[in-house]
């Protein structure tokens, strides 16, 4: 009996450790953990869709922290300070913390695009109509701000100034009438449209493949947890795939986020192009635009910036 019991006892022990050795082998992706840094709008389409999908989980990512902004440049501000060490950031705010300094590198490209002049159309009919008037935008070195200087390049016009305001401060000015021209990102573009304001410019109009949203990360980071930063590139370029096969679903998430109604959300998501192509030299046209006109303190160099991990196949573009 007593040999039969350590039988019964010596088999269950080898099969416990078989599972436990399956389990094990079966789990072999490791799980990393990370805040993110997002910008609170449609730019950051791919992100609310991994979210809402649990597509982080599917490549072994726990995400600690969804840390929102309401520009660019408050999240690059984070990364700064070390708040977040990844973030789904406009390149111009990206830039300017990398020219004072700051540890950054840029390893994927989200999208082209999503920017717009809004006007009052009872008081403005032209872009002419608003030489040597007061514009709005989000900040210098927001990429609306950099709208604005590209329009006045493009019309030779010349703003009286350009103030600022964060994006839903500039969407409500502009709804009571208390401005009549600001440069916003979309969704505040779409919503805009959608309340009877008028898209006066885009930056499709002035500027073509204007450089969008980029993954970008500390640098740190890249190099403690490269795996992780490549897994992150992967469930960017999943979200990006989503928009391209179901753009109903990807609105009603957007608009569960944003708080939007669905059609202004699949409008504006169609407002951006969805392409993750890193080009350096588009970087570089970005930086010298941005350098020549005193926006950034140092000519960069994009190839000192830019990690080109070579993954943007996974996404399409």
């Amino acid at each position: 009996m007593r040999i039969l019991v350590a039988a019964i006892v010596a088999v269950l022990a080898v099969a416990a450790a078989s599972y436990l050795t399956l389990h094990l082998l079966s789990s072999s992706e490791p799980l990393y953990s990370v805040g993110l840094g997002v910008e609170f709008n449609t730019h950051a389409t791919p992100v609310w869709v991994a979210l809402h999908d649990n597509l982080f989980s599917k490549y072994g990512i726990n995400v600690s922290s969804v840390l929102k902004f309401r520009t660019g440049l408050e999240l690059a501000a984070a990364l700064a300070r070390g708040d977040v060490k990844v973030g789904w950031a406009c390149l111009g705010p990206a830039l300017v913390i990398i020219d004072k300094g700051i540890p950054i590198k840029i390893v994927a490209k989200v999208h082209n695009h999503g920017y717009a002049l809004v006007v009052n159309s009872s008081r403005i009919k032209s872009v002419e109509d608003l030489n040597g008037r007061v514009v709005y935008s989000p900040g210098k070195g927001s990429p609306c701000y950099l709208l604005l200087l590209k329009i006045e390049d493009v019309y030779g016009i010349k703003f009286k100034a350009i103030k600022f305001m964060p994006p839903a401060t500039l969407l409500s000015a502009l709804l009571s009438g208390e401005i009549d021209a600001a440069a916003v990102p979309e969704h505040y573009a779409s919503v805009a449209e959608s309340r009877g304001l008028k898209v006066l410019v885009r930056s499709q109009d002035v500027w073509p493949n204007m450089p969008g949203s980029y993954i970008i990360v500390n640098s740190e980071l890249l190099e403690d947890h490269p795996d992780l930063v490549k897994k992150l590139i992967q469930v960017t370029c999943e979200g990006i795939k989503r928009i391209k096969q179901d753009l109903s679903y990807v609105a009603s998430v957007d608009s569960k986020v944003l708080g939007i109604r669905e059609n202004v959300a699949q409008h504006s998501i169609n407002m951006l192009d969805w392409n993750t192509t890193l080009d350096t030299e588009e970087i570089q046209e970005y930086i010298d635009f941005m350098y020549e006109h005193g926006v950034l303190h140092n000519r960069l160099n994009a190839t000192d910036i830019v990690v080109n991990l070579e993954l943007q196949e996974s996404g399409g573009s």
